[in-house]
């Protein structure tokens, strides 16, 4: 349900401002609570936190502005117009002081009948028109560049702070800067409609101040409008606007008066003696007339230009701007709208064809065959009288033509190209990695293009090779090499001419296994068990052992040394 309250389509509310219960700057907030825990004992628990409330000051970004009258840029008879700027913070011009750490105080109220109520907030900001010529735009100067010394000192002397700024004559920025009650006056808020589609701002809820300039533009004059800071410059901004008349001066009244019986006199004849003036004492001194800098938040350019409001410049349209039929019924056309015209066909011979244009005083039917992949699938014969139509053939020649004069166009064509090139060797470099190796990948193809195919394939090759593996035989290829003929005991045999095998296998070292032939078993000696009994009662025996020992002992001694 939307808020009762809220204005209908095409009203607005307007309200003399809007000021915010914090202004920016820095605070302490201080808290006290008072505990009691005892009988008749209370303590007093205290805490302070600190915090900043920020906002525009010295320049604003585009994205604070919702709109701006003349448009930027604009072109058309804006010399009777205002320009104005309207902004998404509701209450911008308001949030900051005018005159707060002005000497003396804050600048006295307008006298006479000018002074609006009492507690009627100042804004900090005005939108004043300079025409070419008549201004200079400074970007990025430093902040004391452009404010006097103590106007920069009633502003806290920040430092590092650059700013645009607008430079002219001090006596032309007194004229069209507005005086305090004007001031108080040329900006307010409104309050709109967020469904109405022109005043549309994203993420708005409807409310939003306009500050509006005082000075209206001259016919043929390229402006800008500037929307400038007053923050302390109390030393620009008047208390009161000036006077229409100055005060002390008058002038002549000529009443006509009627003398009936009137008579001129005789005219008589003078003689006029002319003293030239004495300018030995006179001292020229020329000065360059004395410059203001203003701080500016937001600008933008306008021309006015062409006489005339919305009215007049849409009854004095041009009707006819796109031409004339100068010979009503010609060209003739069909009762489809359709124009014959000669085509030259490839073979060189001309036959008449039928085109028709998008723009025809009925509703058409939308062509259910295409997409079409050139301008001859676009070409059709009407059945009535059996004529060729090339009416969606020119046209698709037309945005052919189009799509290959549009270079960003043709890059992502042809990036679009390559891609689906990779996509269909992908796809066949797939199909026969398949035919070959079972792979465990999704159902669908498309599926498949976009799985890494490397760790799938080694595993599918690993499983192949395990599973197809016969049994280990001659691991190291020793019959392999047996078969060799330098190698080959019956091939040595028969080159050597020797009586046996046998001879054969001791020229080649007497081994025969290693050639991978059969070895025959070592016959085994049959041998009784031996124990230390049998051992002791052996003496032949045992002298030779005694002996054998007396043998490595001596030979131990002589080779130590005794």
């Amino acid at each position: 349900m939307s808020n009762p309250t809220t204005p209908p389509k095409g009203q607005m509310q307007l309200f003399d401002y809007l000021t915010v219960p914090l202004d920016p700057g820095s605070y302490r907030l201080h808290v006290e609570s008072q505990v009691t825990h005892d009988p008749g004992q209370t303590a007093t628990m205290t805490n302070d936190g600190y915090f900043d409330v920020v906002g525009p000051r010295f320049s604003l970004s585009p994205s604070d502005v919702a709109g701006t009258y003349p448009p930027r840029n604009g072109h058309g008879p804006f010399s009777d117009s205002l320009a104005q700027v309207v902004l998404k913070r509701r209450a911008l011009p308001w949030e900051r002081k005018l005159d707060a750490a002005r000497p003396g105080g804050p600048l006295p109220a307008p006298s006479g009948g000018n002074q609006l109520a009492p507690g009627y907030p100042r804004p900090w900001m005005t939108l004043l028109v300079f025409e070419e010529g008549e201004y200079t735009l400074l970007p990025g100067v430093p902040l004391d560049k452009v404010m006097p010394k103590a106007n920069f000192v009633a502003l806290g002397s920040p430092a590092g702070i650059t700013c645009d700024a607008v430079e002219a004559d001090a006596s032309l920025v007194q004229s069209i800067l507005p005086s305090l009650e004007e001031l108080q006056l040329l900006a307010h808020v409104r309050w709109v409609n967020i469904e109405d589609r022109e005043l549309t701002v994203e993420g708005s809820d409807g409310w939003f101040a306009v500050v509006v300039g005082s000075r209206v533009p001259s016919s043929g004059a390229k402006c800008r409008a500037c929307l400038v800071s007053l923050e302390e410059r109390w030393d620009l901004v008047k208390s009161d606007p000036p006077a229409s008349t100055e005060p002390g001066q008058s002038g002549p009244i000529f009443v006509p008066i009627q003398f009936p019986d009137y008579q001129p006199p005789v005219q008589n004849q003078y003689r006029w003696v002319e003293q030239p003036p004495d300018y030995s004492q006179v001292q020229i001194i020329m000065a360059p007339p004395a410059k203001t800098r203003l701080v500016v938040l937001f600008s933008w350019q306008f021309t006015c230009e062409g006489p005339g409001s919305f009215r007049d410049l849409m009854k004095n349209l041009d009707i006819g701007m796109i031409g004339a039929v100068q010979d009503a019924g010609k060209p003739a056309l069909t009762d489809t709208c359709h124009l014959p015209l000669m085509l030259g066909e490839r073979s060189g011979e001309a036959e008449t064809v039928l085109y028709r244009g998008p723009l025809v005083p009925f509703e058409l039917a939308r062509d259910t065959l295409g997409p079409y992949h050139g301008a001859d699938q676009a070409r059709r014969v009407t059945p009535e009288t059996g004529v060729e139509d090339v009416s969606y053939a020119a046209a698709f020649e037309v945005g052919r033509l189009l799509a290959a004069a549009d270079a960003r166009l043709a890059q992502e064509l042809m990036r679009w190209r390559r891609g689906s090139y990779r996509q269909a060797a992908r796809a066949d470099t797939l199909l026969a990695i398949q035919a070959s190796l079972t792979l465990n990948m999704p159902a669908t193809l498309a599926e498949q293009l976009q799985v890494s195919l490397p760790p799938i394939l080694a595993t599918a090759a690993m499983g192949r090779m395990v599973q197809g593996a016969g049994p280990v035989a001659d691991r190291y290829g020793l019959k392999a090499a047996g078969q060799t003929v330098g190698m080959n005991p019956a091939a040595v045999k028969e080159a050597w001419g020797l009586a046996s095998l046998l001879e054969a296998q001791a020229i080649l070292g007497g081994d025969p296994g290693a050639l991978g032939l059969e070895i025959a078993p070592v016959p085994q000696t049959p041998r009784p068990n031996v124990t230390i009994a049998t051992v002791a009662a052996d003496a032949a025996g045992l002298g030779v052992l005694v002996k054998a020992r007396d043998r490595v002992i001596t030979s131990t001694k002589a080779k130590l040394g005794g």
